[in-house]
């Protein structure tokens, strides 16, 4: 199965494969395909980690799950994050506590209780997996390290939510995406801000939702924030791409995903639509109605024409072409 997915050529998803319904009170509030492209695993509102097989929709059969001993926090998990080798995970909570988890036997390797001041917004693993990065309500980015169970560096600047962060390539820099309109760059070893910019050139602070590298060009950005436009911009704040919906109501983007080698960039609107950007022919392709209900986010599997998107409901849906 891997084998022949990891040949397919990028393509969009036209159809519903599957659902998994959570009920309204125990939505996920994150879902990302583990770095394998073994499971996908969800954090809810109500605290549960779970573990699935997206092929059957069913929980995976993980001693743990069966016994129904979960990985879980005391409060809404909103954040998520895996290792490069997808052995183990890190979940943020809404109260601003961070654990790390083995995900074989769903035993917590490591808790930061005091990891932010409030809820942690976005996690990654440095490559050799020793340091963690965060983001926050608390308006701070954070670095952790896993052997010493402490917080080692603090970045100030950012003046509303920070909803994103993560590592440049040499893990030299750290970007960050705020709900202040701008994005930050910051030196990872003095934790000095070096630059600042704003998609679009725009005069108000649009909140800006999230970052991601290009997958075959690291030094390119994909910024989406709420607006009906999702930006490709440089590490010096220019724009190389932008790409729109052209709605003036209900366009505007709430999350997005980029495909694994960077030819598409999917993303989804308040008018619960996909939108589906070729960044080879610099258009849009293709839309989807996915919900009635508001989508909360958006993943994409690491080597197949896979996505799957959750929405305030609890239906977690799997969309293939």
């Amino acid at each position: 199965y891997q084998r022949r997915v990891r040949e397919e050529d990028e393509t969009y998803p036209k159809r519903k494969d599957k659902s998994i319904s959570f009920g309204q009170k125990s939505h996920p509030e994150i879902a990302r395909f583990s770095p394998d492209g073994q499971h996908l695993i969800t954090g809810s509102v109500d605290g549960f980690i779970e573990v699935w097989d997206f092929l059957t929709g069913q929980l995976r059969h993980l001693k743990y799950q069966d016994e129904d001993k979960f990985m879980m926090h005391d409060s809404a998990v909103l954040s998520l994050a895996f290792t490069k080798d997808g052995e183990h995970l890190a979940t943020g909570d809404k109260d601003g506590k961070i654990k790390v988890w083995q995900i074989s036997s769903g035993r917590c390797l490591r808790r930061f209780m005091k990891a932010h001041g409030s809820g942690v917004t976005s996690l990654q693993f440095t490559r050799d997996g020793f340091k963690l990065l965060s983001s926050s309500f608390d308006q701070t980015v954070r670095i952790h390290g896993l052997k010493s169970g402490k917080t080692l560096k603090i970045f100030r600047g950012h003046t509303s939510y920070v909803n994103d962060a993560l590592w440049s390539q040499n893990g030299a820099q750290i970007i960050s995406a705020g709900s202040d309109g701008s994005i930050r760059i910051w030196d990872a070893k003095t934790t000095e801000c070096v630059h600042t910019f704003q998609p679009g050139n725009l005069v108000s602070e649009v909140p800006i939702h999230s970052v991601s590298v290009m997958p075959r060009n690291q030094e390119q950005l994909v910024i989406c924030n709420r607006s009906n436009t999702v930006y490709i911009m440089n590490l010096q704040g220019q724009v190389i791409k932008s790409f729109s919906n052209s709605k003036t109501k209900d366009g505007d983007f709430l999350c997005c995903t980029v495909s694994p080698k960077g030819e598409w960039i999917y993303c989804v609107a308040e008018d619960h639509t996909l939108y589906c950007f070729s960044t080879i022919f610099n258009r849009l392709e293709h839309i989807i109605k996915l919900s009635e209900r508001e989508v909360i986010g958006i993943g994409h599997h690491p080597h197949a024409n896979l996505i799957c998107t959750y929405n305030d409901e609890g239906e977690l849906s799997l969309w293939k072409p």
